[in-house]
């Protein structure tokens, strides 16, 4: 039990969690599902230093994971800032795995030589927004009705931190 950089054999651990979020419809804007090939460019687009990928291992499976995405990719201006992203299997929610991995992406955000961090969410994801209120986030931006989701229509939300 633990966090981790990701491995090759995780993915499609990975991409289950990532398909139960779009399948809640409450904690991205995808809306169909993916096949694990489906996911291996992102997968392999988080195997460097600079953005890596980090798993919560629990009995050898990948119920967790975070990662670190640029914003606003090749504006050299903004490599200091990076998007946070975080997702739990469904069921380990409600363990603190989500702190546990965002307590350890945070320390790592210095290191990688991020001083702002921010996540973009649905305003629908009451789960996230607390996580992100917790650990010092606060709402930096608002798209008011820009997502159209089969639960209705929410707001698409910038939240953020200085580190």
């Amino acid at each position: 039990m633990g966090i981790r950089l990701a491995k090759e054999i995780d993915l499609k651990d990975l991409t289950e969690i990532y398909n139960q979020a779009i399948l809640k419809g409450t904690c991205n804007a995808f809306t169909e599902i993916f096949e694990v090939e489906d996911r291996r460019a992102w997968f392999d687009s988080h195997q460097n230093e600079e953005y890596p990928l980090y798993v919560y291992e629990k009995d050898s499976q990948a119920v967790g994971f975070a990662y670190f995405t640029a914003y606003r990719s090749g504006r050299l201006a903004m490599r200091g800032t990076a998007e946070i992203s975080y997702y739990v299997h469904e069921d380990y929610q409600g363990m603190g795995i989500g702190s546990q991995l965002m307590g350890f992406a945070l320390e790592r955000a210095v290191s990688l030589g991020f001083d702002t961090l921010i996540a973009i969410l649905l305003s629908v994801n009451e789960g996230s927004i607390a996580l992100l209120r917790k650990f010092g986030f606060e709402e930096w931006g608002r798209l008011s009705g820009a997502v159209k989701l089969s639960v209705g229509i929410c707001d698409h939300l910038y939240y953020g931190r200085k580190i």
